[in-house]
């Protein structure tokens, strides 16, 4: 007796001929989002020279960056591509494609000035953010990263680089706030640049776009801005304190010479502070340190000898040094910030070969990141703390259909969508936002 298979057989015709369906339905609140923010006002405030002719504004062009980026696409190609799509031309208010011609022409049209205005704009939505959150104290975090190009990109140097050592690279500079884990300031800058280079414009320019509700700041930072430059810029804003690692060619001489003091419940450990005069620094500064017990050598040895790790910081901050060594632990959660943005939100991916074109690219990056974290934060707090590339799979990339009745535009979602309500819950708190 045969055996007959119980597998039915899937007969579905498949087309290509179905209308107005987008794949990014959450773009539609990231976009709210930005309009109620001012976004496409602080775009279309950038001083670029202009044709009189134009088709398109530079707001949308530039959202349409910032709306593709968010929506997984690292390439003016595919933001092309993106543009096709009927949500994206509603929401841009298009009629056809913005080609990668025209985008690219714009962005070229960009220089150091047009990339301040664009910097100083970030600060401006990030005031209004905080204002709305009611921030009066905040870490600035300040962190510098290699990002390795492919190609004779202007402004790419060989320096540093231990993701492909001998490739070019830009060495970007970044401060992010611990609030809301935004990027408040980016710089792009030459590979061959050391970390500290020109920190202390960098942060003298952070100071000064920073949300005017943020009263109190530490600013953190690890040994490659060990600077005494960049120390006297933070002393000289109220209410900063500064955590800074210690980077000193004599630093095992140094600490080996101090008084130790043990930490309770804590054997292996111990802590001092004490205050010192670096090489060429203007004044003397307190320096805290903890150090823990990592071998004892006795053989062959009359007097055993005891081997340590050292941890030290320059800081003006009054508590405990292990109070100190803990909080500067906490830094490390912005390197995770740092990939986001390159990783994530595809800093660096989109390139030309003009360098004032390739930072204001970088800076589209960047905002798109801070719009993830803004919009969730003001709206959700189980959902800020998910990566971007996670908050953008189940918001951002849900399939939906986009249909005209009488004279209304509606979105229609799948009906049984896992997760319809977080999804609501986002919308209808964008819907419900003001920004003074």
């Amino acid at each position: 007796m045969k055996n007959k298979s119980t597998q039915k057989e899937i007969k579905i015709k498949t087309s290509f001929d179905g209308k107005n369906l987008t794949n990014f339905s959450g773009v539609l609140v990231a976009k709210k989002f930005m309009e109620k923010l001012g976004v496409g006002n602080l775009f279309n405030k950038i001083g670029i020279k202009l044709h009189h002719n134009i088709k398109y504004e530079t707001s949308q062009i530039l959202s349409s960056l910032v709306l593709g980026i968010m929506s997984g696409l690292n390439r003016i190609s595919k933001i092309e591509m993106f543009t096709r799509d009927p949500l994206i031309q509603e929401i841009l208010d298009i009629d056809d494609k913005l080609d990668a011609d025209t985008i690219s022409n714009r962005i070229k049209r960009f220089g150091m000035e047009q990339n301040s205005q664009l910097m100083d704009g970030i600060g401006e939505l990030s005031n209004k953010v905080h204002k709305k959150l009611g921030t009066k104290s905040d870490i600035l975090d300040m962190d510098s990263t290699v990002h390795t190009v492919f190609g004779n990109q202007e402004g790419a140097e060989k320096g540093y680089n231990p993701e492909k050592k001998g490739a070019k690279s830009y060495h970007p500079l970044l401060g992010f706030l611990d609030s809301t884990k935004e990027c408040i300031l980016s710089w792009l800058r030459p590979g061959n640049s050391y970390t500290s280079n020109n920190a202390a414009g960098f942060i003298k320019q952070a100071f000064a776009i920073l949300p005017k509700s943020i009263n109190k700041l530490l600013v953190r930072a690890d040994s490659g801005f060990f600077q005494d430059e960049l120390i006297r810029v933070i002393e000289s804003r109220a209410n900063t304190t500064y955590l800074i690692k210690v980077k000193l060619k004599n630093l095992h001489s140094l600490l080996s010479g101090q008084k130790w003091f043990s930490i309770p419940k804590m054997p292996e450990w111990e802590m001092t502070e004490f205050m010192h005069k670096s090489s060429g620094w203007q004044k003397a500064r307190k320096f805290v340190s903890l150090r823990k017990l990592v071998k004892v050598e006795k053989v062959n040895r009359l007097f055993a000898v005891k081997y340590y790790d050292y941890f030290c910081y320059v800081t003006n901050i009054y508590e405990s040094p292990l109070m100190i060594h803990s909080l500067y632990g906490d830094r490390s959660t912005s390197e995770n910030w740092i990939e986001a943005v390159k990783r994530q939100m595809f800093a660096g991916s989109m390139m030309t070969h003009d360098f004032w074109a390739n930072e204001a690219l970088w800076q589209m990056s960047v905002l798109a990141y801070n719009i993830s974290v803004w919009v969730r934060k003001l709206s959700d707090e189980a959902t800020w703390r998910e990566e971007p590339a996670t908050f953008r799979s189940w918001f951002i990339q849900l399939a939906g259909k986009v249909v005209r009745s009488g004279r209304r535009l509606y979105l229609k979602m799948y009906s049984a969508y896992y997760y319809k309500e977080r999804w609501r819950k986002i919308e209808n708190a964008v819907d419900d936002l003001v920004f003074g």
